[in-house]
């Protein structure tokens, strides 16, 4: 647990529209803040997950792993949406 004197270090968010996850260092914890954008009252958290050195390697790879199979699916999605266009042929005239 972090010293009450000790600061955390604070990352860039990462943003999309009304979502927001923030990054911090506190100690020997990294802290994930998901936060959604609400009119009038600004960034709400919805959820706080602290993790521990050990754990952050394990959650990095899944994530790398996660990553490479949503590209994948999506490159695989556009090759059949470009396989199943139409060609139309027109006539040559003259």
């Amino acid at each position: 647990m972090a010293h009450s004197n000790e600061k955390a270090l604070q990352f860039v968010p990462v943003e999309n529209g009304e979502r927001r996850i923030d990054v911090s260092l506190n100690s020997d914890e990294t802290v994930l803040k998901l936060s959604s954008w609400t009119d009038g009252l600004g960034w709400c958290v919805q959820k706080t997950m602290r993790i521990d050195a050990d754990m952050l390697d394990d959650l990095h790879s899944s994530i790398g792993a996660a990553r490479i199979r949503i590209k994948n699916k999506i490159a695989e999605e556009g090759q059949h949406t470009v396989s199943k266009q139409k060609v139309l042929t027109f006539p040559i005239i003259g």
